[in-house]
Formats: C-alpha cells, sequence, structure tokens
C-alpha cells in the first residue's frame, strides 16, 4: 500500500519525513540473548563451576591461550606519508606512488603502550593478562564477553567531545551487562545519555540534559545492577562472541552441553552418596519362615560374631512346612559395574572436551594416547583451537581497543602456544641469506636493518675504464693480446724481460726464442697451476698437438 501524501503548508515544512503507516520489516537474522527461565546465565556459570570436566577444559584451554603472554609488534615496516601506503617490507621508495618521504614506526607509541599496558590496568589492581583471561572464561560459558574502558573526555565550548583519555579497562559482568538495541537489533538509535550523567536517558537526540543542558549521545550497552541502569555510548565496550558469532548474541556451549554436564554431576553425586551415605541398600535378603522372632535372634547373633571375627561364615537352618520355605536376593539396583560406570563417564567427557577441542593428552590422561602418532594428533587438534582463540583477539580485540588508545603504528598481538622450532628457525635465516646472496649477483647492493632484514638498493652502472681510451678521434680500443689465453702475470713479466733483451717481441715470428710461447690447448695450464696431467681436455688428439 501506497502512503497518500496530500500538499499543503503544513506538510511543505515539515522537518522530516512522516513514517509509512505500513512499513516493511526486513528480518536480518537479528539474535536475541537466550530468555529460558530454566537456564539462566547463574546458573551456566554454576554448571561450569561445579563440573570438573567442563572446568578442566575451560582451564586448559585458556593456559594454552595465554601461555606465552603477549608482544607488540610493528604495524608496518616502512609507511608512506604522502599516500598513507604501509610496506611490509623495508623499501626505499614507495610501490604506489613512488615518494620517497618514508617512516618507520614511531617508537614513543610503542613506549607509551608498555607504559599502559605493562602496570596495573584499573583500580583492582589487574593486569592486562587478567583481564583477558576473565572474557576468555565468559566465551567458553556463555560466548558473550564485555570488554569496558574507563574514558576521561575533553568537551568543547559546544560539548561536543573534541579528546578522550583511556583511564581504566575492565571486564564486564555478562549476568548484568546487555546490548541497547532497538527491535531491528541497530545499537545506537533507541536511547540518548549525559556524558557526566549515566543513569540519565532520553528518547529524543535532539534533547539535552534537563538540569546541565548537556549534549546527549546514543546508547550502546546498558548495565544493569541493583535495579539501577547504567548507560555506555559507542567506544566505550566492546562485546564479542567466539563460537556463535552473530549480530547481538552467542550462544553458551553450556547449554548445548547441558544435559551432558548434568549427568556427569549427577553421576559423581551418586558415587559420593554410595562410598559416605550408604542411604540406599543394594538389595534385600528374603526370608521365608514361620519363626520371625527365632531368625531376628539368630541374626543379631551372626551381627555380633561377624565384629569380632571378619572371616566368620553364619550358617542358617530354614525349617519349611511343605517344603516352601526359601531364601531370596531381591535387587534393587545394578552395580556401577553393571551400570557401565566408567563407559558412561568416558564418552560424556570426550563429548564435552570434542566441544572445546580439549584433548585427552592436555588433560593429563595418557591411558589410551595410542603411540606417537596420535599424542601428536591430539596436540595438533589442541593447537587447532588455540589458534581460533587467539584469532578473536589478535583480529577483532586487539585492534579495536589498541585503536582507542591512539596507537596506529603497532600491534597487540598474542604469539602462538607452540615455540617455534629453532633448527627451522635457523633454515629460514639460511635460505633469507642465500636469496640476499643471489640478489647481491644481481647487482644490488645489500644492507641489514637493526631487526636483522635485509635491505636491497640498486647499484647505477659505472662507466667502463677501458673504453675511456682511445686513440685520436678514431676511437680505437687498446685490447690485450694475451686476453683468452692462460698467462698469468709471472709470465708477463718474464715474456717483457726477454724482450727488452733480445730487441724482438716473443710472441712474433722473426726468429725470437718461442721457449715461453703460450700454449693453446684447450684446458688448464699444468704448468702453471700444478694440477696433474689428467686435469686437462682428454678430447685432444696428442699425436697432432702442438706442443
Amino acid at each position: 500500500m501506497v502512503e497518500k501524501r496530500r500538499f499543503s503548508i503544513r506538510n511543505f515544512f515539515r522537518r522530516r519525513t512522516p513514517t509509512p503507516a505500513d512499513s516493511k520489516v526486513y528480518n536480518m537474522g537479528v539474535q536475541e540473548r537466550e530468555q529460558n527461565y530454566l537456564m539462566t546465565t547463574p546458573l551456566l556459570y554454576n554448571l561450569a563451576a561445579n563440573s570438573v570436566i567442563v572446568r578442566t577444559c575451560i582451564t586448559q584451554l585458556k593456559n594454552e591461550v595465554f601461555r606465552r603472554g603477549y608482544e607488540w609488534r610493528k604495524n608496518f615496516s616502512h609507511k608512506c606519508k604522502d599516500c598513507g601506503h604501509e610496506h611490509e617490507k623495508p623499501v626505499e621508495n614507495c610501490s604506489e606512488c613512488g615518494s620517497a618521504n618514508l617512516v618507520k614506526p614511531d617508537r614513543k607509541q610503542l613506549a607509551y603502550a608498555k607504559e599502559m599496558f605493562d602496570g596495573y590496568v584499573n583500580s583492582s589492581n589487574q593486569m592486562l593478562i587478567d583481564v583477558l583471561k576473565e572474557l576468555e572464561d565468559d566465551l567458553n560459558i556463555v560466548d558473550d564477553a564485555y570488554l569496558v574502558l574507563v574514558k576521561e573526555y575533553y568537551l568543547d565550548g559546544n560539548g561536543e567531545i573534541k579528546l578522550h583519555r583511556v583511564k581504566e579497562i575492565y571486564r564486564a559482568d555478562p549476568i548484568t551487562m546487555s546490548i541497547y538495541s532497538d527491535e531491528y537489533g541497530e545499537r545506537g538509535a533507541k536511547g540518548f545519555t549525559a556524558i557526566n550523567d549515566r543513569e540519565f536517558m532520553a528518547d529524543e537526540p535532539y534533547e539535552s540534559h534537563p538540569d546541565t543542558n548537556e549534549t546527549l549521545y546514543p546508547v550502546h550497552y546498558v548495565n544493569r545492577v541493583h535495579g539501577e541502569d547504567q548507560f555506555f555510548i559507542e567506544g566505550e565496550v566492546l562485546h564479542f562472541s567466539k563460537y556463535s558469532p552473530s549480530r547481538m548474541y552467542g550462544q553458551s556451549p553450556v547449554i548445548t552441553l547441558f544435559n551432558h554436564i548434568t549427568t556427569l554431576i549427577a553421576m559423581e553425586n551418586y558415587v559420593n552418596t554410595s562410598y559416605t551415605k550408604s542411604r540406599m541398600p543394594r538389595g534385600l535378603l528374603a526370608v521365608q519362615t514361620r519363626n520371625i522372632e527365632s531368625m531376628r535372634t539368630f541374626w543379631r547373633a551372626v551381627k555380633e560374631k561377624m565384629e569380632e571375627d571378619q572371616h566368620f561364615i553364619p550358617v542358617m537352618g530354614i525349617e519349611a512346612e511343605g517344603g516352601k520355605g526359601s531364601v531370596e536376593w531381591i535387587k534393587f539396583m545394578d552395580s556401577l559395574k553393571e551400570m557401565d560406570y566408567v563407559a558412561v563417564k568416558e564418552d560424556l567427557r570426550d563429548r564435552i572436551a570434542a566441544f572445546y577441542g580439549v584433548s585427552k593428552i592436555f588433560m593429563a590422561d595418557n591411558s589410551a594416547s595410542g603411540g606417537l602418532n596420535n599424542e601428536g594428533m591430539q596436540i595438533l587438534v589442541t593447537n587447532r583451537a588455540v589458534e581460533m582463540a587467539q584469532n578473536v583477539y589478535n583480529h577483532y580485540v586487539f585492534p579495536w581497543f589498541v585503536g582507542e588508545f591512539g596507537i596506529t603504528d603497532w600491534k597487540l598481538v598474542l604469539p602462538p602456544s607452540e615455540e617455534e622450532d629453532e633448527i627451522a628457525v635457523m633454515r629460514k635465516r639460511e635460505i633469507e641469506v642465500n636469496i640476499a646472496a643471489s640478489i647481491k649477483n644481481l647487482g644490488f647492493d645489500i644492507d641489514m636493518n637493526d631487526d636483522g632484514e635485509f635491505t636491497f638498493k640498486k647499484i647505477p652502472p659505472k662507466p667502463d675504464p677501458a673504453s675511456s681510451k682511445k686513440e685520436g678521434e678514431g676511437g680505437k680500443v687498446e685490447t690485450d693480446p694475451y686476453a683468452g689465453t692462460n698467462i698469468d702475470a709471472s709470465q708477463l713479466g718474464q715474456m717483457q724481460e726477454q724482450m727488452m733483451a733480445g730487441g724482438k717481441d716473443s710472441s712474433g715470428g722473426g726468429g725470437g726464442a718461442t721457449r715461453n710461447k703460450p700454449s693453446m690447448s684447450v684446458g688448464p695450464d699444468k704448468r702453471a697451476t700444478g694440477l696433474p696431467e689428467e686435469a686437462g681436455n682428454q678430447n685432444v688428439d696428442r699425436r697432432t698437438e702442438t706442443r
């Protein structure tokens, strides 16, 4: 249905276009948080804390993710100040615009980053690695994590944000923190708050704070604690998921594994009750007799004898009238062995560990390792899970909050949990050196920077000194008469002395001495080099060879 609009003066001066009455609503895959009253967020955390298998998987995975801490790396090698293109390798000129106006990463930014992140990052005396571990626990339990930056704002004369400075870094509780969006999943389109009063919220953006007349900013997140709302604007909170990322919320792994976890907890509680309280007897011994009092007296005497002697074997005689007397064992429930307790527990454990990608070898279980090949496969599977978890921080979390600190030339990364093999590093360096030597043979000048990286520069061609020696204008070039022969420097000097003594060129044909005439045979000169006869050219016919 198309909305019919009538021209009028009132409609002409309307500031905004009226909303159609039948506006179309498109479903963009908005995923709301699970609101099952039986599986609340506190219950999920309680299940994860009480299950030894879940907690083991979460702890081992977290330790592997942050085992080597974090490190700072260059965001680029050189950056062009004219076009802004970043080069990963050292260059002399920009590959995009050809400019030589290049800069290296700013060392002052690195000093500022280490000053902010190497110490306590909040008033609770938490290190950055402590906050990151809390976020990792949230991801593995509810798949929703919130990183909060407490900022100090500097406003201009109009109340607009001019600058900001990050003061503290916190982890927000997913139980109380949530995304503040409209019915379409859009953040910042529903409510507006003031910088200095985070409990105030207005419905329209053009309104201002009634007391301070401050400018209002869109609300993106809200924290509900003790019946009060605390609103956050854009750039203060980062929400992210690992297993099921979406526009809104993730999906809790504990909900997926709910039946497995509760079954394991029930099995452990049963074993605990069986060994501690023993309230439920395994069965009943039913004796058919007509003299109940006699049986009780006998059983009382048997108990006393068994307390004195553990090896006492009671013997009980039963009188049956008509052959109807008997002793019957009535079993209430199966034993642990009959219920396959161990096999069922192992199966449930394997299913939970498979979801998190944690192998048995990382849970100190080597009972079914199956040899080196299987152990290597288990390590590979867990390393893949660790790599996926690290990519969430390296590619999403760290670039966001490092950018909020104004650090552009350096990046924060989590190195791989498995250290690089030293032999592999040496082989890689050997290949780099060989490549550099090959490039040098092509006419490039090779240099090495402070980081051990090779830099290449083309050497301008030098003029040939032989070409500069010319006779007159004819352009005759002086040539070496002995070029292409196997005459060395000592022989050349001897020949010059003979020429000066005899007055004739020994290389000429007019009766001069020919003792030291150079040999034109193919192959190395045996007199000059001292090589054996076999080193010469064996393909020459010695019957026709001129010596």
